[in-house]
């Protein structure tokens, strides 16, 4: 009896004992499940922070503000897409934020559950998603023209191109520069002469465009998402590329002049209303109000503090387009310093240097007296030169304009294709740079492509039957209601 009761006592202890550790256990259980839990969401809200923030540092900003800023005078459109983004370009924001996060439902129903009379703007927003991806899928695949042009060495636009049957007269070329008469002539594919135009339709521009909606469609159809790392990636990667190009153009003729026009302000301007409408209209392209793509992110996200997120997303877009707007205006700058007598100067220095080796005959000689002359006596001189000869000149000038030209000598969506591309050849292993950058001009058109997509299909997947069909036509699906 003894014994068992010794053995009853030894073994109430270790009862004891075993149920004042269970709960350490599962303290430990819950602690654990907490941080996986704590972390997911975390890596959640930055993996929403950052597709905004690549969704803003798009080609509204590294393509579209800087030719409008050129056209429409520089610093008087920096103040006034400044102060339109904090008028309404970042509460917008913040709004479509909050409706996205507390109505957790997609860009038709979430008008429809705050005023049911205004479920029109929903489908409102559909077509304007329709409309824009049109247009980015045109920049995308000037993007992808570019980079297939980029494999080739020398670059095909630091020369001008040996055309097949040019006339006598055709000087084009050498009346700009190389790299904007690459943007007319071959990728736009344009005539001989640039005042033309286009006037039929272009072969690789239409095959490109269905291969980027055909890259899209896979992308889409797989479901395939981007990690983290390559969010990061394609956030970082135009930064570093525009700071390389920045400091480069800095070492360029005509840098301090070029940013002082770039930082100028005409008070006459702040009384055009068209320039209040294209600095107001910029704000919604550039962060994507209005389009539905805001409120199905904010879906997707944690509890963030939404000020400081639209505030963060503004600054980036804003950091953004003064950094490619200042490259942009440097190289304008270049080309301006070396029109006109100095580009002169320079093709008749380098055609000297190609005779002496050898490359050039001595009938390709110009005249002793022709750096006196006006500088349109030097295309003069080339356009009475024997075939055979003018198409080697032509194709040995070097990258400048014989025609003296203005810092407006060049508008319009090409400009910054045409500015991008000769800061490329600035660096050595060019065909690397310009491989690196058209790619990373890709992945962004891209991704804004898919974002832009996705405020369509999800809205219709809720609400046609057909649509509910195909699932997987999202790649990334907002948490249900």
């Amino acid at each position: 009896m003894e014994s068992l009761e010794e053995l009853s006592e030894d073994e109430a202890p270790k009862e004891h004992q075993v149920s004042s550790t269970l709960p350490w256990k599962l303290n430990t259980k819950e602690i654990r499940a907490t941080k996986t839990h704590n972390y997911f969401t975390q890596t959640k809200r930055t993996e929403n922070i950052l597709v905004q923030v690549a969704f803003s540092v798009g080609l509204s900003s590294i393509w579209r503000f800087p030719y409008l800023c050129h056209r429409n005078g520089g610093g008087s459109f920096i103040l006034m897409h400044f102060f339109m983004l904090l008028l309404f370009g970042i509460p917008l924001l913040y709004m479509e934020m909050i409706m996205g996060k507390w109505l957790r439902v997609d860009n038709i129903r979430v008008w429809k559950q705050l005023t049911p009379w205004l479920g029109g703007i929903g489908y409102a927003s559909i077509l304007v998603c329709i409309m824009v991806s049109l247009y980015n899928s045109i920049i995308t695949t000037w993007s992808l023209s570019y980079l297939g042009n980029s494999f080739h060495h020398p670059l095909p636009w630091d020369q001008c191109t040996l055309v097949k049957n040019i006339t006598v007269s055709d000087l084009s070329c050498l009346g700009t520069v190389s790299h904007q008469y690459f943007w007319y002539h071959t990728t736009l594919s344009a005539s001989n002469h640039i005042e033309e135009g286009v006037k039929a339709l272009v072969l690789n521009l239409s095959l490109g465009i269905f291969a980027v909606w055909f890259l899209v469609f896979l992308i889409m159809m797989t479901g395939l998402k981007m990690s983290t790392q390559m969010l990061v990636f394609s956030v970082f990667l135009p930064y570093i590329l525009l700071l390389c190009f920045l400091i480069r153009g800095l070492f360029l003729e005509g840098v301090t002049t070029s940013l002082r026009r770039m930082v100028t302000t005409e008070l006459s301007a702040w009384a055009s209303l068209d320039l209040w409408r294209q600095a107001g209209g910029h704000v919604l392209y550039s962060l994507g109000l209005g389009m539905g793509t805001i409120i199905l992110f904010s879906c997707k996200a944690g509890g963030d503090n939404y000020v400081q997120v639209a505030s963060l997303v503004a600054l980036v877009n804003l950091v953004t387009s003064l950094l490619a707007t200042s490259v942009i205006f440097i190289v304008l700058g270049f080309w301006t310093t070396t029109s006109g007598h100095a580009c002169v100067e320079q093709s008749v220095s380098k055609l000297m240097k190609l005779i002496d080796k050898g490359v050039l005959p001595q009938d390709a000689k110009p005249p002793e007296d022709i750096l006196l002359l006006p500088t349109m006596d030097y295309l003069d001189w080339i356009n009475n030169l024997p075939g055979y000869l003018q198409h080697q000149v032509i194709h040995f000038s070097p990258s400048c304009s014989i025609k003296a030209q203005k810092e407006k000598f060049m508008e319009g969506p090409g400009l910054a294709f045409a500015a991008f591309s000769q800061v490329v050849s600035l660096f050595p292993g060019a065909s690397f740079w310009a491989i690196l950058f058209f790619i990373a001009l890709l992945i962004i058109g891209l991704n804004n492509l898919i974002n832009i997509l996705e405020g369509i299909v999800f809205p219709l997947q809720n609400s046609i039957s057909v649509f509910k069909n195909y699932p997987r036509m999202l790649s990334v699906r907002p948490a249900a209601t």
